[in-house]
């Protein structure tokens, strides 16, 4: 069963794979390993390993070589659940149907197709409730700490499902787990010791060293998310209902809606039958699913991966307590997968999905030789960085992303890029690394000085170097940064990009030399949203040149995005 599930899900994923580099972080991440950078926190040490050894297979690109990681891993996690099913006596076609419906779920099969290091995380959890439900006394103990340890150091998501696995075995070896218990805690920490690796790697001086944990504080700065917690537990009410809904949905298009009285079913069975088992699934279920509801980023869905496994795994106990006169039906259950393979496959398949690396490289088309661009779209910046340091795109260009700025190892990381940069900055930079330190301190008692400060570095970075073209990806009605940002500096639209200048003059761009391929699936909010940045910029141009009186060419803009794929998914006004 586990040689026909493995395959099957592999061969899915391969159809469907991302053909290049993605949106959100897959940019960083492909660069990230093959460079072995620092990877935004929790840093992922284990997967930055993995990745790298991937990513020098002289096959294909390097991002497309990190993508079939995620395959790889998602699919024999699909194989250790499957695995972990038969091990504790789930019925043969249970199993396989069960673990299936989980390869084909959005938030697993969507992790799989591009470059994320969620898929990581599903092979590890599997082999934690393999090892929790098969422990026993002695060196399945310890196997099992390790395995808890080295699932934390992939991603904090998984903190619960540890927890929920741990309270598993405690229940399960409580009068004898004592013995164990040192054995045990050296294991686990052997597992958590890979986040040592950060320490290590960031000594070495990677180019891009996120975090900078060269020490014991930013390394617990950097595991611990620091730079994120403020968005953590501090929603309002409304927005935590609001997420509660949209997981409530995640998790129920997962198990296909009618496998929820199944999971119901399974809970009671497993109570029965496996008490502390199911204590800890249970646990790991509610656990999991507060934290995702406490945070909101647009690509939530793979936070559900660990309340998804133990549901499915409900699932598949509860269709295997059906009542021997309903047996006979049990096999229902593999309809179910090609319903839901075809039902999913719109929404998660990224064939064909070129929409990340084309708005780069517009982007980069957009701006003249030996220009500067400060940006505040991840999007942009994540893939122009595996642009620029895999690729070798326009390394003429100086790409800063005006968020990071805000966090002292990213303006290391300008001073080695960009040395020139920093060097003609440096009295702005010294008035604003003194706020800084006090702020990532805790220590900041002057927000007003700060943000004075921070917009002075950024300026600094144009004016100090008038011989460069200079453009933003935002507008100055973007935000207060973007207010207070060169106010007195037109911004003239070019591309995808506004340039900044003294003068009056709009200059013109050839937008015939653009690509802009547009899938047939796939196309989910971010997607759109990325698309819909032509609109944006080609309508901020049109209405420019029509105040300027250049009404020809403002026709010509008009219709030449009229005939573009883009304009079916992001259509202009009457006009």
């Amino acid at each position: 069963m586990i040689w026909l599930v493995i395959p099957a899900a592999f061969a899915v994923y391969l159809l469907t794979l991302s053909p290049t580099v993605g949106l959100i972080d897959s940019g960083e991440i492909s660069a990230g390993v093959y460079r072995l950078h620092i990877l935004h926190p929790t840093g992922y040490p284990l997967y930055t390993m993995l990745g790298r050894l991937v990513s020098i297979v002289p096959l294909a690109a390097v991002t497309n070589r990190v993508a079939l990681l995620s395959a790889l891993l998602a699919a024999a996690g699909t194989g250790v659940f499957l695995a972990l099913l038969l091990s504790l006596g789930i019925s043969r076609a249970s199993a396989g149907a069960t673990a299936l419906l989980l390869a084909f779920s959005i938030p697993v099969w969507g992790v799989a197709v591009d470059v994320e290091v969620y898929s990581l995380m599903l092979v590890l959890l599997s082999l934690l409730w393999l090892a929790a439900a098969r422990a026993q006394a002695g060196t399945g103990l310890v196997l099992f700490a390790y395995i808890g340890g080295l699932s934390l150091t992939n991603h904090m998501s998984a903190a619960w499902a540890v927890f929920g696995a741990g309270l598993c075995v405690l229940l399960t070896h409580r009068q004898r787990i004592a013995r164990p218990l040192p054995m045990m805690a050296l294991a686990f920490i052997a597992g958590l010791s890979t986040y040592l690796f950060l320490m290590l790697r960031a000594r070495a001086g990677p180019l891009f060293a996120w975090g900078n944990p060269i020490n014991l504080e930013r390394l617990w700065w950097h595991v611990t998310g620091k730079q994120y917690q403020v968005w953590m537990f501090s929603l309002p009410m409304a927005e935590v209902l609001r997420n509660v809904v949209r997981g409530l949905g995640i998790l129920g298009r997962s198990l296909v809606w009618v496998l929820i009285p199944a999971v119901l079913c399974g809970i009671v069975r497993l109570f029965r039958e496996r008490r502390n088992l199911a204590a800890g699934l249970l646990a790991s279920v509610i656990l999991t699913f507060g934290y995702a509801v406490n945070y909101s980023i647009p690509d939530i869905e793979a936070y559900y991966i660990p309340c998804l496994l133990a549901l499915m795994f409900f699932a598949a106990a509860g269709v295997d307590a059906l009542p021997a006169r309903f047996v006979r039906w049990r096999p229902v259950l593999w309809f179910l997968v090609p319903a839901v393979l075809l039902l999913n496959l719109p929404k998660v398949s990224r064939q064909g999905h070129y929409v990340a690396y084309d708005h780069a490289d517009n982007t980069l088309q957009s701006a003249r030789p030996n220009a500067t661009i400060i940006t505040d779209w991840w999007d942009f910046y994540s893939v122009a960085l595996y642009l620029d340091q895999v690729d070798l795109v326009r390394p003429d260009v100086c790409i800063i992303d005006k968020e990071l700025v805000r966090r002292s190892w990213y303006l290391r990381y300008l001073a080695r890029r960009y040395p020139w940069l920093i060097e003609k900055s440096r009295p702005e930079l010294e008035q604003y690394t003194s706020y800084l330190d006090q702020f990532e301190h805790g220590r900041l008692r002057d927000a007003a000085g700060i943000q004075r400060a921070f917009i002075a570095l950024l300026e600094s970075f144009v004016t100090r170097s008038p011989e460069r073209p200079a453009y933003t990806t935002f507008d100055a009605d973007a935000g207060v940064d973007a207010r207070e940002l060169l106010p007195a500096a037109r911004r003239a639209p070019v591309g995808l990009l506004f340039e900044l200048r003294v003068d009056t003059v709009l200059p013109g761009f050839d937008y015939s030399k653009w690509r802009i391929r547009v899938p047939r699936l796939g196309i989910d909010d971010r997607t759109s949203v990325c698309l819909q940045r032509y609109r944006f910029f080609v309508l901020r141009r049109a209405n420019e040149l029509a105040t300027r009186g250049r009404l020809v060419e403002r026709q010509a803009l008009l219709d030449w995005y009229v005939a573009q794929p883009v304009a079916r998914l992001a259509p202009l006004p009457a006009y």
